[in-house]
Formats: C-alpha cells, sequence, structure tokens
C-alpha cells in the first residue's frame, strides 16, 4: 500500500501527535508498506528511510517572513498566497498544494491520511470536493486527535474568537468531508456526533505503541521509588493539573507523604491572565519549598523514560482526554496509573483484554485522595505487579500487528465504499445546523447546463470591452452573455456598447431607464435562459476556467445553490482576497464572497433575487444570506478566478460606515428568525472580535490587524492591550507583550 500522511509536527518534536506519527510511520514501512509524511517542519527537507519518506516543509505566512512588509496582503508578497491567510489556514493551504504536486510528479496514493486538529487537511478536501483531478478516486481519511473546539471548553478558553473560531469551523468541515473517520477512543468519537450529528461512521482503532517500547529489552531499568508521584504532561487546564494539585494539598495539610512531580511544558492560564506554572508557583510556593511540589520543564525522550522509570505511580488527572501518550507510554513501561474517569483513557485502563490501573472520579469528593493513599500503601511486589498488568493490557490492543490489521480493514473498506457525494457537507444544515436542505421547486424554463452571464452596466465603456473579452475566452461551451444597459448617459459608454454589439452578435444588450444594480441583476436573471446566471460587473474579469469548474460543481451536488472562488484586485489596489465556503453565524456578521458567482437560476429567483432596498451596497451579500437561509450551501473554489478592479468613484470606495451600520440593519429586519436563531452565536463573535467590518477573513487574528483603523481606535486599542498588561503584572512581562505587540503591528 502507498499511503500519505499530512501532520502539523513530527518527530523529534514532542507532542502527541508527533508521536503518533512517528509510531503510525513504523508501523506501516516495517510492515513493508510506502509511507509519505507530509509534515511542518522550522527544517524544510526530504528524507528516506527504507519504505519511509518524510517530506518536512517549513510554513510560509507572513509571521515568518516579516521582514518583506512592501505589500503584505497583495501577490507581491514572497509568501503568496500563504501571507493573506492566517496561519492554520496557509499551512493548510501549503501542506495540500504540496501533495498535489507530489502526486503530480509521483503518481497517486492508494490512500491519504490527515488530521483533526487545527483543521490541517481542510484545503486538501475542498479540492478534492471541487474536483481537483490530482486527488479523484483517492480516499482522504481523517483521525481523531484532539479538536481545538472540543478542547476550548476544557481549557476554559473563549471559543468565538477570530481565528481560533474558524480553525474549529475547519476542524468541523473536515470531519464532515472526509472518506473516512478514525478514532482512538469511543470518547472522542461520541464528542464528534455530538457537535456534528450521529450520521457519522466512525471507526475505533486504537494508537500503535512506540515501537522502543515495544521491546522488552529496551525498556529503561529503575527501581521504582514509594512516594514518587509523576504527572507529565503540558501543565493546562484540560489536562487536570489544578485539581491534581488541589487535591495533594489537601493530602499533604493531613500529612501524607509523598512527592509530586510535574514534568511538561508551560501554558497559558486564561482565566487568570498567566502562565499556569507561575500561578501554580505562587498558590503552592510553600510545597515548593518543602519539597512535596517539583515543577519540572519537559525532558528528552530517553531522560522522560528514565525517570518514569522510577516514579511509584504515574497519575493522569484529565478533565479531557483522547488517547493519551502519557497512559500508552506509563502502560507500557509497567507503572502503576491513576487515572481519571469520563474521558478517553478510561478505555485503555478498562478494556475486554483486562483492566489496569485505578481510576477515580473528580466529582466525586475524596475519590482521588482516597485511591492515592492505596497506591501509597501498595507494597513493592504489588506495585510490579499492577505495573505489569498495565503492560499486558496496553500491548493487546495496541501492539503494531493489531492496529495494522484494522489500520488496512478499515482503509479497504472506505475505497470499497467509494462513493460519490452528492450534498456539499456545510455546517449549516442537520443535524448539525439549522437550516433544512432546500426544497424541490418546479424549475423556470431554462436550458440545461446553459450559464447566462449577466453584467449591468452604466457609464463603464472604458472597461467593458476588457470585461467582455474575459467572459468570451471562458472554456465553458454554451455561456450567454447579457449586457443591461442601466440608463448609461456618458456618450463614449454608449458609443461603444454599440460597438461590441456589431463584434458579438450572440451579446443580448439591454438597455432601461436608471433602475440599479440590484434590479437590473434581476431583469437579466428572469429573462436568461440558461440553467445557471453568471453575475459578473462590467469593470471586471473573469477567468477562462471558473464556469466549467463552477458548473462541475453544481451538477454534482444537489444542495449547492451558488459557487464563487477567491479574488485579485487590480487597478488601483494589489490585494487578494480569500474567501471561504458561506457560513453561518460568520456569514451574518461579515461578508465572505464577491459578486462573481454561479447562480441556480431557480434558487435564486425562489428568494426573489437581491433587493432593491440594499442598492447602495450589500445586495449580493443579502442574497448569499437568502440563499443559505433556504437551504443551499454555497461553495467556494480555491483558486483566482475573479479579477475585481479598483478605481476612484467604485461603490467600495465612496462606502461609509454610517451606510454600512443602516445596511447591516436592513439586511437584519429582513431575516428575523435567521438572526433569532444564530442569536446568541452571532453575539460572541462580535463581542469577541469587535465589529465585523473591521475584520479581514476568518482565518487572521482580527486584533492583530489595524489596517482599517482610525488613528483613535489604534490609540484605543493599544490603550487597553497596556492596562490588561499593567494588572497581569510585572514589568518584564509588559515589555515582553509590547515587544510581540509591535512585532504584530510590522506584520
Amino acid at each position: 500500500m502507498k499511503l500519505f500522511l499530512i501532520a502539523s509536527e513530527s518527530p523529534p518534536v514532542p507532542g502527541g501527535i508527533a508521536t503518533y506519527v512517528g509510531n503510525t510511520a513504523a508501523m506501516f514501512a516495517d510492515a513493508g508498506h510506502d509511507i509519505t509524511i507530509f509534515a511542518r517542519s522550522q527544517q524544510p527537507g526530504i528524507e528516506k528511510q527504507g519504505h519511509c519518506t518524510w517530506i518536512k516543509i517549513a510554513p510560509k505566512d507572513i509571521h515568518l517572513l516579516s521582514s518583506s512588509r512592501s505589500h503584505p496582503l497583495s501577490e507581491t508578497h514572497p509568501a503568496f498566497p500563504y501571507n493573506v491567510m492566517g496561519y492554520w489556514g496557509a499551512l493548510s493551504y501549503q501542506l495540500a498544494e504540496a501533495v498535489i504536486a507530489h502526486i503530480r510528479e509521483n503518481g497517486k496514493p492508494d490512500a491519504i491520511e490527515g488530521e483533526d486538529f487545527s483543521g490541517l487537511a481542510y484545503f486538501l478536501l475542498q479540492q478534492k470536493l471541487v474536483g481537483r483531478p490530482e486527488l479523484a478516486g483517492v480516499p482522504i481519511v481523517l483521525t481523531l486527535h484532539s479538536s481545538q473546539y472540543m478542547l476550548y471548553p476544557a481549557s476554559q478558553m473563549p471559543g468565538y474568537r477570530l481565528s481560533d473560531y474558524w480553525v474549529g469551523r475547519m476542524e468541523k468541515f473536515c470531519t464532515l468531508a472526509a472518506d473516512g473517520i478514525i478514532a482512538p477512543t469511543q470518547y472522542i468519537a461520541d464528542q464528534a456526533i455530538a457537535a456534528l450529528g450521529n450520521e457519522l461512521e466512525i471507526k475505533i482503532i486504537p494508537l500503535p505503541a512506540s515501537k522502543q517500547l515495544l521491546d522488552p529489552n529496551r525498556l529503561p531499568q529503575a527501581e521504582p521509588q514509594p512516594g514518587d508521584i509523576v504527572y507529565f504532561g503540558r501543565l493546562e487546564v484540560r489536562k487536570g493539573i489544578l485539581p491534581l494539585v488541589e487535591a495533594c494539598s489537601r493530602l499533604w495539610e493531613a500529612g501524607v507523604k509523598f512527592c509530586l512531580t510535574a514534568i511538561g511544558g508551560d501554558t497559558w492560564y486564561h482565566l487568570q491572565g498567566c502562565p499556569m506554572k507561575a500561578y501554580l508557583q505562587q498558590k503552592y510556593r510553600r510545597y515548593i519549598e518543602a519539597g512535596q511540589l517539583i515543577l519540572f520543564s519537559p525532558l528528552a525522550q530517553a531522560q522522560l523514560y528514565d525517570r518514569i522509570a522510577q516514579a511509584w505511580c504515574v497519575v493522569i488527572p484529565s478533565l479531557w482526554e483522547n488517547f493519551p501518550n502519557t497512559c500508552l507510554e506509563s502502560m507500557l513501561l509497567g507503572k502503576v496509573i491513576l487515572a481519571s474517569s469520563g474521558v478517553g483513557h478510561g478505555e485503555m485502563l478498562r478494556t475486554d483484554r483486562g483492566h489496569a490501573g485505578w481510576i477515580f472520579d473528580w466529582q466525586k469528593p475524596g475519590d482521588f485522595e482516597q485511591q492515592l493513599q492505596q497506591i501509597l500503601a501498595l507494597s513493592r511486589e504489588d506495585a510490579l505487579k499492577a505495573g505489569q498488568q498495565a503492560r499486558k493490557v496496553i500491548l493487546a490492543i495496541s501492539n503494531h500487528s493489531q492496529v495494522l490489521t484494522q489500520r488496512l480493514g478499515h482503509l479497504e473498506e472506505v475505497t470499497k465504499r467509494g462513493r460519490k457525494r452528492t450534498l456539499f457537507p456545510s455546517l449549516n444544515y442537520p443535524p448539525h445546523g439549522h437550516t433544512p436542505y432546500p426544497q424541490s421547486s418546479e424549475n423556470e424554463p431554462s436550458v440545461t447546463g446553459r450559464v447566462s452571464v449577466c453584467i449591468p452596466f452604466y457609464n463603464h465603456g472604458q472597461f467593458i470591452e476588457e470585461t467582455l473579452e474575459s467572459v468570451f475566452a471562458s472554456d465553458y461551451s454554451d455561456v450567454e452573455v447579457i449586457l443591461l444597459d442601466d440608463g448609461s448617459t456618458e456618450p463614449y459608454s454608449l458609443v461603444t456598447l454599440a460597438k461590441l454589439q456589431n463584434r458579438y452578435p450572440n451579446l443580448k444588450l439591454i438597455h432601461t431607464p436608471n433602475q440599479g444594480v440590484a434590479a437590473a441583476r434581476n431583469q437579466m436573471a428572469a429573462i436568461a435562459s440558461g440553467e445557471y446566471l453568471a453575475f459578473l460587473d462590467s469593470d471586471d474579469r473573469v477567468s477562462p476556467t471558473f464556469y466549467p469548474q463552477a458548473v462541475r460543481v453544481l451538477e454534482q451536488y444537489q444542495n449547492v445553490g451558488f459557487v464563487a472562488s477567491w479574488l485579485k484586485e487590480f487597478g488601483s489596489s494589489q490585494k487578494v482576497w480569500i474567501a471561504w465556503n458561506p457560513e453561518f453565524p460568520y456569514l451574518l456578521c461579515h461578508n465572505m464572497l464577491g459578486v462573481c458567482t454561479v447562480v441556480r437560476k431557480s434558487a435564486y429567483l425562489a428568494v426573489g433575487g437581491m433587493k432593491s432596498v440594499l442598492a447602495e451596497n450589500l445586495e449580493d451579500y443579502e442574497c448569499w444570506i437568502s440563499l443559505c437561509e433556504q437551504g443551499w450551501a454555497g461553495v467556494v473554489i480555491p483558486e483566482f478566478h475573479y479579477f475585481y478592479r479598483i478605481r476612484p468613484g467604485s461603490r467600495l470606495g465612496t462606502s461609509n460606515r454610517e451606510q454600512l451600520l443602516y445596511l447591516y440593519e436592513a439586511i437584519a429586519q429582513l431575516h428575523p428568525d435567521l438572526y433569532d436563531k444564530y442569536g446568541s452565536e452571532t453575539y460572541h463573535l462580535l463581542n469577541q472580535n469587535g465589529a465585523s467590518w473591521l475584520w479581514d477573513n476568518p482565518s487572521r487574528n482580527v486584533a492583530g490587524s489595524t489596517t482599517d483603523l482610525t488613528g483613535m481606535e489604534i490609540l484605543t486599542l493599544a490603550v487597553n492591550k497596556l492596562k490588561r498588561m499593567r494588572n497581569d503584572g510585572g514589568l518584564a512581562l509588559i515589555f515582553r507583550k509590547l515587544l510581540l505587540l509591535a512585532r504584530s503591528r510590522g506584520n
């Protein structure tokens, strides 16, 4: 088998996913399968080890190329197009492009595996869904590790702050779009089902063990030390470090003798606004000074294993956990385990192959303390027996032969299934969304497959020729072009229209009194003969390949109502606009698309087209909301097909804040039920990110962008940040944050 694996991290980087990647690569390669790993790395390059190839990719984002600041949002930036996306969006896109390029040079794999964390497989799946030929017929499987949208509540973090919020949306999309889903535990599978619906088909397959720890001859040799309790893992809320130390402090106060050593990297404690390690040091200083609590920085793997081997017991107190390597490694090392209940590692300690370790319930007062004292009272012989049982239990489910057989069987099932999707995955719709799928309706009289390009025109004589040339250069064979002159008064424009009508005899030219762009588009839609409407402004351009790609998506997915693309500005601006599939509730706050879309005519007419009351601006934005409200999904092809001219006097340039505020109110009044359904989520988005007209795109950090802020707004932002810094305490912290703030502004 030829397998690709894309990963956010890989060995020797410490971390659960890196450990998984290393173990999985070894498992497949040792069995003779060819596996290629595409992984984020600070040291790019290609390494080959037998059947295993490591393609290490350094992220190309604006943060790593901060010296190039002349046009940070344009295609002139050396990291284009990665610089215009947030970090995880850029990384997802970069890895997808690397995979596709590798396929073109070396052929298709039998399958591709991605991870859920940070939506890393987002663009790979999006490219496959919109018809990228290199990915046709290649199943993409998703392994659930630890989606951020699951971790935010467990870590007591705000869940609607951009770009973190959008990462969660990317993760959910990947889960819906994958051809197969693997979960190491039923616990995380149930979490995904609770969030996204019971239609998900999830295969439970444990993670593979480390080759080193599978070999008993390579295990560190040490006698367990009575009273030596070890925690290892990040110092973070969801790992349960806070209730763990608090429970231990009660035992110390009661005179119970033992030492807790916490080994792990520091994290930010959001509720207190400080590093977790600093918080623990301050609150539990007396126990640290007494030698009862030791806070250790992360250790190299060999040192860590030696240290764990000395422990009497390893405690795993997590509030949220999947299939933690801390538990896997501790069991393989033959340690007594004391673990929290109700999370994933309970399935590692309680299996049909046997039981191992002690499990306590944080919801039962005193349960942890009681069970820890039982462990402290064990004889050396009983402790060794318990550790041997733990190793026996985990070997039965995580040995390479067992896991590989299950993995290959699942890939075979997914490949055989090979279903062709007829519904595009979207978070707006049941069972995970509020909006029902569109109801079947009588089709308007139209020619099947025909694209009717609708171009409103008003005094754009100097641009229209270029626009029409781009349309008639389309690779799509059945295109109808309708040009509606909306009461032009400029003589040059009227003469130009007459010349173009003679040049293009198939051009349908209509003259009407001035009625506004919304009414003009609606009039063209009513007379269009095509099954699909393609909107385009009279000073813009479209790529030759956009219409055939858009039609292919509309023909495949019966729930897709409109298709758009990424956008490039030209004329007096060189900016680019990375668009995303429109989704509620984000779409209620901020427009995600340009006007250049291909829309089902029947769907457009069913929602009443574009509203003339919004003729000043945002009429297309309201139309996308209406289509989505009626159950139609919008899809964005992640390529630049729309070229948007920026010129003096354009509607975009003359828009002001008062106008936008009024129009947002008007849109909300047109959709009261929709805003009621998503009111809470919309509130959280606006509350945590500020006014939506200041947003760039959902994958970028809103707080770090000041390009659209006024001087007073920038000053206010800086003052508020300084207030928070002062409250956090310490001049060193203030200066460190000021440095980070300066760097973000520079980028």
